[in-house]
């Protein structure tokens, strides 16, 4: 049986594997994104500014700030401040649950079933019905269409697999992280390939390639999504995707992610591929993705985005690994294309 480990908030390494520092990590990226917040935070908790480089992105000086604060066994003091503070109001709940004795989110557990009774006659084996018309495989073809390969170059000449998708013409949602190196600098080439996948006759289709315009790149690290327009129109047969799902997605829903799993050809992931829980801003759900598959759309059965893809959760140990997927909910993404003027009001809603 694991050892059951410290509060989070008392350890004197802030270890961010644990999906509770995570959060509260999250958390304080969200309620204090600019310097000048952080900053005066950070200042009023004791912790010792000089000691972090607030010339990164928030999401790294965060990141140092938190390891800053554990050294100093000033966390949960920091926890305490912003709890105080009327200015983040929004965010009060979720960090008196991070101050609680049982801060992490209640790991999601398969509900428990009635057993099946045979009557002599064909059974529904689970807990719902998972029938789908046959024209849910006709529209999920349309909308992988419009999944690209996103292949990536920084900097430091690395380069990196992500997968994207057309949002409005020649304009491509995906990840903040697939689109900024580690210092979270915008990458200095990014090529966008259409139809990189096996086709009907088990051969490699030909490619679309087209090269972003990374000049355009905007985005937002706390909920990690950037757009990036292409340098030549697209001209492809393909539709946008709609960031507008005509219901809201909930626990036991089903999801399908068109992605490139490690820089592969396109792949769908449809097995086991339940939603095991659905916050704010957050989906989690089993449904398998790799490295590279960041920036993927995550749909519903009419496909339609109801998450951005963007990472993998390993689970609490004391309660029992769940490993699981993880997306941010679209409608915060909409939110932030929104206020950008990226998406206008009355046709992001």
């Amino acid at each position: 049986m694991p050892a059951v480990r410290g509060h989070f908030l008392d350890d004197q390494r802030y270890d961010l594997s644990r999906p509770e520092s995570q959060e509260f990590y999250e958390t304080m990226l969200g309620a204090y994104p600019k310097t000048s917040s952080a900053q005066r935070i950070l200042a009023t908790s004791g912790v010792d500014n000089d000691s972090i480089d607030f010339a990164q992105p928030a999401r790294d000086y965060w990141e140092h700030a938190l390891a800053v604060a554990a050294r100093a066994g000033l966390t949960r003091k920091l926890a305490q401040i912003a709890r105080a503070d009327r200015l983040i109001a929004a965010y009060h709940p979720r960090l008196d649950r991070l101050m609680s004795a049982s801060p992490a989110l209640p790991e999601a557990r398969s509900p428990a079933k009635d057993p099946v009774v045979w009557r002599g006659e064909e059974v529904v084996t689970g807990t719902q019905e998972t029938f789908l018309d046959v024209a849910f495989l006709h529209h999920g073809l349309r909308a992988a269409e419009s999944v690209v390969r996103l292949t990536t170059v920084t900097e430091e000449e690395k380069s990196f697999h992500g997968t994207g998708f057309l949002i409005a013409p020649d304009t491509f949602l995906t990840n903040h992280h697939v689109l900024h190196d580690r210092h979270g600098r915008p990458v200095k080439r990014v090529d966008i390939w259409f139809d990189y996948e096996i086709g009907p006759e088990g051969q490699l289709r030909r490619v679309g390639r087209y090269e972003g315009d990374v000049a355009t790149i905007v985005g937002d690290a706390a909920h990690d999504w950037a757009i990036l327009r292409s340098k030549e129109p697209v001209e492809r047969p393909c539709r946008p995707l709609s960031l507008v799902p005509s219901k809201p997605v909930t626990k036991g829903d089903f999801v399908y992610i068109v992605q490139h799993p490690e820089g592969r050809p396109k792949k769908i992931g449809l097995l086991h591929n339940e939603v095991v829980d659905v916050s704010a801003d957050r989906v989690q759900y089993l449904t398998d993705t790799l490295r590279g598959s960041s920036g993927s759309p995550v749909c519903n059965e009419l496909w339609e985005v109801v998450a951005l893809h963007y990472r993998g959760i390993e689970g609490d140990p004391v309660k029992g690994t769940v490993c699981k997927n993880e997306g941010i909910l679209i409608d915060r993404v909409v939110d932030g294309l929104t206020a950008r003027g990226i998406l206008q009001p009355a046709a992001s809603r």
